[in-house]
């Protein structure tokens, strides 16, 4: 629906708690929820009720509420009655619900489960169970879940034969009112008076426009939980170091996920190992990482999850680098470094204010690929997690075309630690940009300009092969404020457009170049401007949504651009291509810049634009 109050489209609860300020009273209609849940589990028919994953995801965490730790001068009693009512009622309400499946709806529910399931669904911070369809529910540990069923099973092959009578389950179902009602009173009697003894009720705090979840909040570690930290991360350590002993010739990026954090305390302990001039780097990256994702809907477990991920990886190819070839095709298997890309930049995108414009052009690119022709998107380049979000937005509608992009990689892509593990998901063709030929010391200029002659052959090979979906960003490095002090699209290298058409042009194959625009900067905005010389440096992330936008295609052949009487190849050529697709990527790109936080109010819709995650639309070319 529409919020009456700002006519902004929400659909989930979380819109009136957070623009609205109500952030106190988040506990009270969390616990709502569960109530509803609960009474539409035993009350109704069972047989005909699916609970998807994404409702039992949305609902177990609301006794996180009754559990939390006691604020200064808080009875302990309210709380400790509010857990043993909440345990009581769940036990209760699971057992009923099996017991009594068969048996007529006690209070003839069909009208309340369909309530209590709208009102769950539109309370999930990131609506949108659709993305997940094709490959099923990623689990926190990076694994692929069976996609969930649309309905139960038939009662007989599901719960088995079981009488239709009236029976002491019914009682018990009733029995779980009272439990769930004292359990709900005394959650949110603990949130609403949730003070240190003496604090008045602050009714301006209500009124706050950006409310801070308090799982957003870097929990510093105590001495026991350093302690035990350490203990982990010795462990671990030891672990390996006798993998690495009995197994010398095994590359240690191969080696499957270790669980080695799921706390704050393990972050921070596995901070301090790392070298000084990044420690304060990746600390600052996760505190901020963490509330923004969390005050999106994720939670804490989820972002734990990344990062013991990104932490593992980081330890891993520390003490063994990888090495990428000019070619690098991105690793799936046996560790999958392309879903440990996608899980990381998933959490931060904002579905319901992302877009794709002109969505028809990627059927037109998909179709002109089966054909075997190439297709060279030339465009701006944002933020470090530009290379996640083509496949992310094309996950549901055309996830095979959003795989197969081959990326035209910088040197800081393949160079700086933190961003190897993402690189190494990812299928590149690894240039050294002529503007940051002497930004990283360990490798000499005549080895960068070694490494670009290779990756051209490369390149050529590829293109002459045909089928080829290849994304560059001409600037030669991300955007960066203009005078006025605005995030524009930096202006185009003439010589690498042409590169690009030239090496289109020499293949057999039709090769096309579609001006490409992308509005992620504020996902993960770079710094104003580039640290000459060095690594490592500071990341800043939102919650916010994206959009990404294609324009008309140019032939690399010159065909319907090229004016009569220029030729191919001279400077005139060359400038007037690179004019032409640079004033598209612009036009382009202020059409969809507002849906990104600080540049809009937060309702924009693009013009033209699609969410196909949300739509459940599939593209009717298939790869």
């Amino acid at each position: 629906g529409s919020c009456d109050r700002c006519e902004s489209d929400f659909g989930k609860v979380d819109h009136w708690l957070s623009v609205h300020g109500l952030s106190k009273y988040a506990s009270v209609l969390r616990v709502q929820e569960c109530l509803f849940f609960f009474v539409s589990l035993c009350f109704s028919n069972t047989n005909t009720m699916a609970v998807d994953r994404h409702l039992l995801a949305t609902a177990m965490p609301l006794y996180g509420h009754a559990a939390e730790p006691l604020a200064p001068g808080q009875s302990w009693r309210t709380a400790a009655l509010g857990v043993a009512a909440f345990a009581s009622a769940a036990v209760v309400a699971v057992v009923c619900a099996t017991t009594a499946a068969g048996s007529q709806s006690l209070f003839q529910g069909p009208a309340v489960r369909p309530v209590a399931r709208a009102r769950l669904a539109s309370a999930t911070p990131r609506n949108i169970p659709q993305l997940w369809s094709q490959r099923g529910s990623p689990s926190l540990d990076g694994a692929v879940a069976a996609p969930q069923e649309t309905a139960m099973p038939s009662q007989e092959a599901h719960w088995g034969s079981r009488p239709t009578t009236q029976g002491p389950s019914s009682i018990l179902a009733l029995l779980t009112v009272p439990l769930l009602m004292v359990g709900a009173a005394c959650a949110a009697y603990r949130q609403v008076f949730r003070q240190d003894a003496g604090t008045a009720w602050n009714m301006a705090a209500m009124a706050s426009e950006t409310p801070v979840n308090p799982e957003a909040t870097f929990k510093t570690p105590g001495l026991i939980e350093t302690v035990i930290a350490n203990i982990k991360l010795i462990v671990s350590e030891v672990m390996l170091r006798i993998f690495v002993k009995r197994n010398p010739d095994t590359p240690l990026h191969r080696l499957p996920q270790r669980n080695i954090v799921s706390s704050d305390a393990d972050i921070y302990v596995m901070a301090q190992k790392f070298p000084e001039k990044y420690r304060d780097t990746f600390l600052g990256w996760y505190k901020l990482y963490k509330e923004q994702v969390v005050q999106g809907g994720a939670t804490e477990k989820e972002v734990w999850s990344v990062f013991n991920r990104i932490v593992d990886r980081l330890i891993l190819l520390n003490k063994q680098p990888y090495t990428f070839q000019s070619a690098h095709k991105m690793l799936q298997e046996p560790y999958d470094y392309f879903e440990f890309g996608q899980m990381y930049s998933r959490l931060l995108v904002d579905y319901n204010k992302s877009y794709l414009r002109n969505l028809e052009k990627w059927d037109e690119i998909a179709e002109k690929i089966k054909r075997g022709e190439n297709i060279i998107l030339t465009g701006n380049h944002q933020s470090e997690s530009d290379a996640a979000f083509i496949p992310l937005l094309l996950e549901v509608y055309n996830r095979k075309l959003g795989e197969q992009v081959i990326y035209v990689a910088g040197d800081r892509v393949v160079s700086d630690p933190m961003v190897q593990p993402f690189s190494m998901g990812r299928n590149l063709f690894c240039v050294h940009s002529k503007k940051h030929m002497d930004d990283d010391p360990r490798m000499s200029r005549e080895a960068k300009q070694k490494m670009n002659r290779k990756t051209l052959l490369e390149m050529s090979k590829a293109f002459k092969k045909g089928g080829n979906l290849v994304w560059i960003a001409p600037s030669g490095g991300r955007d960066r404020k203009n005078a006025a002090g605005d995030w524009v699209p930096a202006e185009f290298d003439i010589d690498a457009v042409e590169l690009m058409r030239a090496l289109g042009a020499k293949s057999p194959n039709p090769t096309w170049l579609y001006p490409f625009a992308m509005a992620t900067n504020a996902i993960m905005p770079p710094p104003d401007t580039r640290a000459q010389g060095t690594l490592g440096e500071k990341r800043i992330v939102n919650f916010t949504g994206v959009a990404l936008s294609v324009g008309e295609a140019f032939a690399a052949s010159g065909e319907g651009w090229l004016p009569e009487g220029m030729e191919l190849g001279t400077e005139a050529a060359k400038q007037h291509l690179t004019d032409q697709i640079f004033e598209v990527v612009n036009d382009e790109y202020d059409v969809i810049k507002n849906v990104m936080k600080g540049f809009g109010d937060g309702t924009y819709v693009v013009p033209n634009g699609k969410q196909p995650w949300k739509e459940g639309a599939r593209s009717p070319v298939e790869l």
